[in-house]
């Protein structure tokens, strides 16, 4: 996935993954889905969803700095639950752009 080359793309990244994270909450919520690999992951998932939403706010507010060179706090929780988080790339995305900034060009 392509870095994000202005902050309106890298809060587009950042709503699709929160998007797609709460749609993992609500399978793990759901009793009847079978899916017992996200219920467990449940929690882990609510801290990378809240984590997300915290940088969001963080950019909005206008406190934010693109490239601060150290990965986001959610990292060691996606690093955990990797192998079953569908959307690890995209996070990927959205941490290397936090972390070296945006693309150039």
């Amino acid at each position: 996935m392509q870095k994000p080359r202005n902050v309106d793309e890298y809060l587009d990244l950042i709503d699709q993954a929160i998007f797609e994270i709460d749609e993992l909450i609500m399978c793990a919520e759901d009793e009847n889905d079978g899916e017992a690999e996200f219920s467990i992951l449940r929690p882990d998932l609510k801290q990378i969803e809240d984590g997300l939403k915290a940088l969001l706010d963080e950019i909005k507010s206008g406190n934010y700095v693109i490239g601060r060179d150290q990965d986001l706090p959610i990292m060691p929780v996606v690093q955990k639950v990797r192998r079953s988080l569908p959307i690890a790339g995209l996070i990927d995305t959205i941490n290397i752009t936090h972390k070296k900034g945006l693309a150039k060009g």
